[in-house]
């Protein structure tokens, strides 16, 4: 089945800050949505890390914790390559997604940042979605919000908000991390206008 995904504000800068506060490393998140039809409509995102090479045990953790918390509306990852030029699919990122799909007994989706685009006056869309297909991650359409949005994104990112970003890693490291990022979320609706 092909979906169409549509990533809303809030978590589409919540995903971009976290690629910014670790811009020469990978980044992997969770997604929070829901499914309606053949559409996914990303409402939320949980960062979990920024390693390269993430440990297992952390993973499953995090991913147990926001299944607890989310429930059927975790439906799926995201994740940035620590390559700009690398636009290929992040094994662990594929096989957290994997997981999700057999704990929630529902096809995750995958949404990997192109890491080029990542500049402040960028006018298009940096995100890509995938979907399982067979054995196989296949893009799928994005519903891209346009640049109305992109001006707030900007204006968070020239107030440099990434810095009050906590993935799941900062939490192990610094237990009053908020991976949640419940302050942070209320600044960007600030800032940027978005809706929360």
């Amino acid at each position: 089945m092909k979906h169409q995904v549509e990533t809303q504000a809030l978590p589409y800068s919540t995903i971009i800050l976290h690629c910014l506060k670790y811009p020469a490393k990978g980044v992997v998140g969770l997604l929070i949505g829901a499914k309606k039809g053949d559409k996914v409509t990303v409402t939320g995102c949980v960062p979990l890390c920024h390693e390269s090479t993430p440990l297992a045990p952390p993973l499953e953790l995090a991913t147990s914790l926001v299944h607890a918390k989310f429930g059927a509306s975790l439906v799926g990852v995201y994740f940035s390559n620590a390559m700009p030029s690398d636009n290929s699919l992040n094994t662990y990122a594929t096989r957290l997604a994997d997981r999700i799909s057999s704990v929630t007994s529902s096809p995750s989706i995958l949404i990997q940042v192109m890491n080029e685009r990542l500049m402040s006056d960028c006018d298009q869309d940096r995100l890509v979605a995938y979907e399982k297909d067979g054995d196989n991650w296949k893009e799928t359409k994005t519903i891209f919000q346009g640049s109305n949005f992109l001006r707030g994104l900007q204006a968070v990112i020239q107030k440099k908000l990434y810095r009050e970003l906590a993935d799941f890693e900062n939490h192990l490291d610094n237990p009053d991390s908020d991976f949640y990022n419940t302050s942070l979320s209320n600044k960007l609706v600030q800032v940027a206008e978005f809706r929360a």
